[in-house]
Protein backbone atom coordinates (compact mmCIF):
# COMPACT_ATOMS: atom_id res chain seq x y z
CA UNK A 1 0.00 0.00 0.00
CA UNK A 2 2.40 2.44 0.51
CA UNK A 3 4.50 1.58 -2.06
CA UNK A 4 1.44 2.17 -4.06
CA UNK A 5 1.09 5.42 -2.28
CA UNK A 6 4.85 6.33 -3.07
CA UNK A 7 4.08 5.83 -7.07
CA UNK A 8 1.16 8.04 -7.18
CA UNK A 9 2.73 11.17 -5.23
CA UNK A 10 5.95 10.83 -7.74
CA UNK A 11 3.51 10.68 -10.51
CA UNK A 12 2.06 13.27 -9.40
CA UNK A 13 5.05 15.64 -8.66
CA UNK A 14 6.49 15.25 -12.09
CA UNK A 15 3.62 16.27 -13.90
CA UNK A 16 2.36 18.72 -11.18
CA UNK A 17 1.44 21.42 -13.56
CA UNK A 18 -0.83 18.91 -15.67
CA UNK A 19 -2.34 17.57 -12.75
CA UNK A 20 -2.87 21.02 -11.47
CA UNK A 21 -4.70 22.23 -14.35
CA UNK A 22 -6.75 19.05 -14.10
CA UNK A 23 -7.64 19.30 -10.98
CA UNK A 24 -8.89 23.33 -11.21
CA UNK A 25 -10.88 22.86 -14.16
CA UNK A 26 -12.67 19.52 -12.52
CA UNK A 27 -13.44 22.01 -9.22
CA UNK A 28 -15.26 23.98 -11.95
CA UNK A 29 -17.09 21.36 -13.26
CA UNK A 30 -18.02 19.63 -9.74
CA UNK A 31 -19.91 23.03 -9.05
CA UNK A 32 -21.41 23.34 -12.75
CA UNK A 33 -22.86 19.71 -12.82
CA UNK A 34 -24.68 20.19 -9.40
CA UNK A 35 -26.47 23.01 -10.24
CA UNK A 36 -30.57 23.29 -11.21
CA UNK A 37 -31.30 23.99 -15.22
CA UNK A 38 -33.99 24.09 -16.90
CA UNK A 39 -34.33 21.39 -19.26
CA UNK A 40 -37.30 22.44 -21.15
CA UNK A 41 -36.07 21.09 -25.04
CA UNK A 42 -34.85 18.36 -26.62
CA UNK A 43 -31.59 20.22 -27.57
CA UNK A 44 -31.30 21.30 -23.57
CA UNK A 45 -31.49 18.06 -22.43
CA UNK A 46 -29.43 16.32 -24.70
CA UNK A 47 -27.07 18.63 -24.57
CA UNK A 48 -26.95 18.04 -20.73
CA UNK A 49 -26.75 14.53 -20.97
CA UNK A 50 -23.38 15.37 -22.87
CA UNK A 51 -21.79 17.70 -20.54
CA UNK A 52 -22.52 15.02 -17.68
CA UNK A 53 -20.79 12.22 -19.24
CA UNK A 54 -17.83 14.64 -20.13
CA UNK A 55 -17.83 15.55 -16.73
CA UNK A 56 -18.04 12.05 -15.81
CA UNK A 57 -14.88 11.22 -17.92
CA UNK A 58 -12.46 13.87 -17.56
CA UNK A 59 -13.12 12.19 -13.63
CA UNK A 60 -11.33 9.34 -14.98
CA UNK A 61 -8.87 10.65 -16.26
CA UNK A 62 -6.88 11.84 -12.73
CA UNK A 63 -7.04 7.90 -11.56
CA UNK A 64 -5.79 6.32 -14.93
CA UNK A 65 -3.03 8.71 -15.26
CA UNK A 66 -1.91 8.63 -11.45
CA UNK A 67 -1.87 5.07 -11.65
CA UNK A 68 0.57 4.94 -14.99
CA UNK A 69 -2.38 3.66 -17.19
CA UNK A 70 -1.89 5.20 -20.15
CA UNK A 71 -3.45 3.23 -22.38
CA UNK A 72 -6.66 3.38 -20.74
CA UNK A 73 -6.54 6.82 -19.87
CA UNK A 74 -5.84 7.24 -24.20
CA UNK A 75 -8.87 5.75 -23.99
CA UNK A 76 -11.18 8.06 -22.01
CA UNK A 77 -9.77 10.86 -23.90
CA UNK A 78 -10.56 9.41 -26.98
CA UNK A 79 -14.58 9.79 -25.43
CA UNK A 80 -14.45 12.89 -24.42
CA UNK A 81 -13.04 13.95 -28.12
CA UNK A 82 -16.23 12.07 -29.34
CA UNK A 83 -18.46 13.36 -26.77
CA UNK A 84 -16.83 17.24 -28.00
CA UNK A 85 -17.29 15.86 -31.65
CA UNK A 86 -21.19 15.44 -30.94
CA UNK A 87 -21.61 18.64 -29.11
CA UNK A 88 -19.74 20.13 -31.39
CA UNK A 89 -22.48 18.86 -34.15
CA UNK A 90 -25.43 19.09 -31.90
CA UNK A 91 -25.08 22.87 -31.46
CA UNK A 92 -24.34 23.87 -35.32
CA UNK A 93 -26.50 26.22 -36.63
CA UNK A 94 -29.13 27.52 -34.11
CA UNK A 95 -32.19 26.80 -36.79
CA UNK A 96 -31.07 22.43 -36.61
CA UNK A 97 -29.87 22.11 -33.23
CA UNK A 98 -33.48 20.90 -31.55
CA UNK A 99 -34.15 19.01 -34.16
CA UNK A 100 -30.75 17.17 -33.45
CA UNK A 101 -31.66 17.09 -29.67
CA UNK A 102 -34.52 15.60 -30.59
CA UNK A 103 -32.87 12.58 -33.14
CA UNK A 104 -29.87 11.94 -29.97
CA UNK A 105 -32.75 11.33 -27.43
CA UNK A 106 -34.45 9.35 -29.85
CA UNK A 107 -31.49 7.13 -30.70
CA UNK A 108 -32.02 5.47 -27.16
CA UNK A 109 -35.00 4.02 -27.74
CA UNK A 110 -33.64 1.36 -30.53
CA UNK A 111 -32.78 -0.13 -27.22
CA UNK A 112 -36.20 -0.78 -26.48
CA UNK A 113 -37.35 -3.33 -29.24
CA UNK A 114 -34.16 -5.72 -27.40
CA UNK A 115 -35.39 -4.63 -24.15
CA UNK A 116 -39.47 -6.32 -24.93
CA UNK A 117 -37.16 -9.60 -26.35
CA UNK A 118 -36.16 -10.25 -22.92
CA UNK A 119 -38.30 -12.49 -19.92
CA UNK A 120 -39.36 -8.88 -18.29
CA UNK A 121 -41.97 -8.48 -15.94
CA UNK A 122 -45.16 -7.21 -18.29
CA UNK A 123 -45.30 -4.02 -16.87
CA UNK A 124 -41.83 -3.55 -17.87
CA UNK A 125 -42.97 -4.73 -21.26
CA UNK A 126 -45.43 -2.53 -21.78
CA UNK A 127 -43.51 0.84 -20.81
CA UNK A 128 -40.22 0.06 -23.36
CA UNK A 129 -43.33 -0.58 -25.90
CA UNK A 130 -45.39 2.27 -25.00
CA UNK A 131 -42.36 4.85 -25.39
CA UNK A 132 -41.01 2.90 -28.15
CA UNK A 133 -44.33 3.86 -29.85
CA UNK A 134 -44.07 7.44 -28.48
CA UNK A 135 -40.39 7.56 -30.02
CA UNK A 136 -40.31 5.60 -33.26
CA UNK A 137 -41.29 8.40 -36.13
CA UNK A 138 -37.61 9.86 -34.99
CA UNK A 139 -35.29 7.03 -35.48
CA UNK A 140 -33.31 7.48 -37.64
CA UNK A 141 -33.00 4.40 -40.29
CA UNK A 142 -31.31 3.45 -42.94
CA UNK A 143 -33.51 2.34 -45.78
CA UNK A 144 -33.67 -1.36 -44.94
CA UNK A 145 -35.14 -0.30 -42.00
CA UNK A 146 -32.46 -1.07 -39.65
CA UNK A 147 -30.68 1.62 -37.14
CA UNK A 148 -28.26 3.75 -38.26
CA UNK A 149 -24.62 3.62 -37.21
CA UNK A 150 -25.54 6.44 -34.67
CA UNK A 151 -27.82 9.41 -33.71
CA UNK A 152 -26.24 11.77 -36.40
CA UNK A 153 -25.85 9.05 -39.50
CA UNK A 154 -22.02 10.85 -39.83
CA UNK A 155 -18.44 8.95 -39.25
CA UNK A 156 -16.60 10.89 -36.63
CA UNK A 157 -14.46 11.67 -39.05
CA UNK A 158 -17.35 13.15 -41.24
CA UNK A 159 -18.62 14.69 -38.32
CA UNK A 160 -15.62 16.54 -37.53
CA UNK A 161 -14.98 18.05 -40.55
CA UNK A 162 -18.31 19.53 -40.23
CA UNK A 163 -17.69 21.24 -37.40
CA UNK A 164 -14.11 22.41 -39.04
CA UNK A 165 -11.97 20.07 -36.69
CA UNK A 166 -10.74 17.63 -39.39
CA UNK A 167 -7.20 18.48 -38.32
CA UNK A 168 -7.87 17.14 -34.78
CA UNK A 169 -9.69 14.36 -36.11
CA UNK A 170 -6.38 13.36 -37.91
CA UNK A 171 -4.21 13.50 -35.64
CA UNK A 172 -5.87 13.37 -31.90
CA UNK A 173 -8.82 11.27 -33.10
CA UNK A 174 -6.34 8.60 -34.97
CA UNK A 175 -3.47 8.19 -32.33
CA UNK A 176 -5.98 8.41 -29.75
CA UNK A 177 -7.95 4.98 -31.63
CA UNK A 178 -4.73 3.44 -32.40
CA UNK A 179 -3.87 2.76 -28.62
CA UNK A 180 -8.33 2.05 -27.80
CA UNK A 181 -7.87 -0.54 -30.02
CA UNK A 182 -4.74 -2.04 -28.17
CA UNK A 183 -2.50 -1.07 -31.72
CA UNK A 184 1.05 -2.32 -31.56
CA UNK A 185 1.37 1.29 -32.43
CA UNK A 186 -1.07 2.34 -29.59
CA UNK A 187 1.11 0.51 -26.79
CA UNK A 188 2.78 3.56 -24.58
CA UNK A 189 5.56 1.28 -22.82
CA UNK A 190 8.09 2.79 -21.56
CA UNK A 191 11.71 0.84 -20.26
CA UNK A 192 13.66 1.15 -17.43
CA UNK A 193 17.10 0.29 -16.43
CA UNK A 194 16.55 -2.74 -19.03
CA UNK A 195 13.14 -3.75 -17.80
CA UNK A 196 9.68 -2.88 -19.97
CA UNK A 197 7.29 -1.30 -17.34
CA UNK A 198 4.11 -2.15 -17.28
CA UNK A 199 2.93 1.12 -15.47
CA UNK A 200 4.14 4.07 -17.17
CA UNK A 201 4.11 7.93 -16.68
CA UNK A 202 4.58 8.33 -21.34
CA UNK A 203 2.22 11.08 -22.21
CA UNK A 204 0.68 11.68 -18.91
CA UNK A 205 0.68 15.48 -19.34
CA UNK A 206 -0.63 15.00 -22.83
CA UNK A 207 -3.33 12.97 -21.58
CA UNK A 208 -4.63 15.25 -18.67
CA UNK A 209 -4.04 18.23 -21.03
CA UNK A 210 -5.73 17.15 -23.51
CA UNK A 211 -8.68 15.28 -21.91
CA UNK A 212 -9.01 18.64 -20.16
CA UNK A 213 -8.89 20.64 -23.20
CA UNK A 214 -11.65 18.49 -24.98
CA UNK A 215 -13.73 18.79 -22.18
CA UNK A 216 -13.83 22.34 -21.99
CA UNK A 217 -14.74 22.56 -25.61
CA UNK A 218 -18.18 20.86 -24.28
CA UNK A 219 -17.93 22.72 -20.96
CA UNK A 220 -17.85 26.38 -23.58
CA UNK A 221 -21.40 25.29 -26.06
CA UNK A 222 -23.31 23.67 -22.45
CA UNK A 223 -22.24 27.12 -20.78
CA UNK A 224 -23.43 29.32 -23.73
CA UNK A 225 -26.58 27.63 -23.22
CA UNK A 226 -27.20 27.05 -19.44
CA UNK A 227 -25.15 30.47 -18.51
CA UNK A 228 -24.27 28.87 -14.72
CA UNK A 229 -20.90 30.33 -14.79
CA UNK A 230 -18.45 32.80 -16.04
CA UNK A 231 -17.97 32.47 -19.44
CA UNK A 232 -14.44 34.33 -18.59
CA UNK A 233 -13.54 31.85 -16.47
CA UNK A 234 -14.20 28.97 -18.83
CA UNK A 235 -12.41 30.22 -21.67
CA UNK A 236 -9.61 31.39 -19.39
CA UNK A 237 -9.01 27.65 -18.77
CA UNK A 238 -9.45 26.68 -22.27
CA UNK A 239 -7.02 29.17 -23.05
CA UNK A 240 -4.26 27.92 -20.93
CA UNK A 241 -4.93 24.31 -21.65
CA UNK A 242 -4.33 25.20 -25.36
CA UNK A 243 -1.68 26.91 -24.63
CA UNK A 244 -0.17 24.76 -22.27
CA UNK A 245 3.96 24.86 -22.65
CA UNK A 246 4.47 21.07 -22.30
CA UNK A 247 8.50 21.87 -23.21
CA UNK A 248 8.48 22.91 -19.69
CA UNK A 249 7.50 20.55 -18.05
Amino acid sequence: MNSNAEFKAKMIERHRPAFNLWLRVHEMLEELVIKPRALQSAYSRALDLFFIEAFKSHGSLYSLCVMGHGEDAATIARRLLEIAFQVGYLCLEDQNREKRGELYLAYFWHNAKEIIKLNIPEDRRQWWEKHYDLHKDLLPLRPSGDPLQNWSGLSFAAMAERIGLKDTYETDYRFLSNVAHCSARGLLLDKVDGTIQITSDTLVDELLVYGTKYVLAVTLYWNEHFALSDSTKVSELRAEAVGFDFEAV
